[in-house]
């Protein structure tokens, strides 16, 4: 029986004017108990971080030709955006809400084996207000940032030219790699804080803020599974690479659908086969 979970109602983002036609976008499966978070995010094995990969090859091939169509959609609208002054830069908000249509579909697939290309916007028609504010979020976090890593370049990469040498290559030089340290010492928090946000949001409507802090939490105490996850998927990107990046489309959509596996693995407490 298909209805919406708890969580989803009172969520209908009638102030959202760009939501497609509800009717297009069904509500996913709600299978019970073990969807009830737990009271806090679990550590997994390391070795889980691959597990979830596998769970998301498991996904992907169940409809690739479509999860590969929504991926071309996906980064075509971010493209798209990002071409357009100014507007451009706000694309990031809509990462959450794309991302979370994406949860959605991972959702359908897994609990009925099947896959629906509106799902990608369902995060649009479902939980525009509350995605869009985890989308602020992140915007407002890379922005301060990039400010960091800027005053960073100015300041240290400054006295380090003062301290080795004169020439202006060398400033450069330094302050580009202050500024590149910085901004990946920062943006990591960042980028923890954002990973599992839209899952929680869409799946148990949780307010934004709560969101974050409980994706932070869990990245954070699963590091070593994430290490693993993160050195499965370099190779398989590198891997991917090699056919003129064509393995990309495959590539790409497994480790967005382990993102998935590894909230039900950390929230729900599903063991991941």
């Amino acid at each position: 029986m298909i209805r919406q979970r708890e969580g989803f109602r009172g969520m209908n983002s009638d102030q959202n004017p760009f939501r497609p036609p509800e009717a297009a976008i069904e509500p996913v499966i709600e299978s019970g108990e073990s969807d009830l978070l737990l009271d806090e995010p679990r550590r997994c094995p390391a070795g889980n971080g691959s597990k979830w990969i596998g769970q998301g090859w498991q996904l992907f091939k169940l409809r690739f030709g479509l999860w590969i169509g929504m991926l071309i959609v996906l980064f075509g609208a971010f493209i798209g955006l990002s071409m357009i002054p100014i507007v451009g830069f706000l694309a990031s908000v809509a990462y959450p809400l794309f991302f979370g249509g994406w949860m959605i579909a991972s959702e359908r697939a897994h609990q009925q084996g099947d896959l629906r290309f509106e799902d990608l916007f369902a995060g649009f028609s479902l939980h525009f207000k509350p995605l869009a504010l985890v989308g602020l979020i992140y915007l407002g976090a890379t922005i301060v940032v990039l400010i960091a890593a800027g005053i960073a370049a100015l300041l240290l990469g400054g006295s380090m030219m003062m301290m080795v040498s004169g020439d202006p290559g060398t400033t450069i030089g330094v302050a580009f790699l202050v500024a590149f340290l910085v901004y990946m010492a920062l943006f990591v928090p960042v980028l923890m804080a954002i990973w599992f946000a839209p899952a929680l949001v869409v799946f148990h409507g949780v307010e934004p803020i709560p969101a974050v802090k409980l994706s932070f939490m869990g990245c954070l105490r699963n590091i070593p599974a994430f290490l693993v996850y993160g050195l499965v998927g370099l190779v398989m990107m590198l891997v991917g690479a090699i056919p003129l990046f064509l393995g990309w489309l495959v590539v790409y959509p497994i480790l967005m659908i382990a993102v998935y596996s590894s909230y039900r693995d950390i929230f729900l407490g599903e063991d991941p086969d």
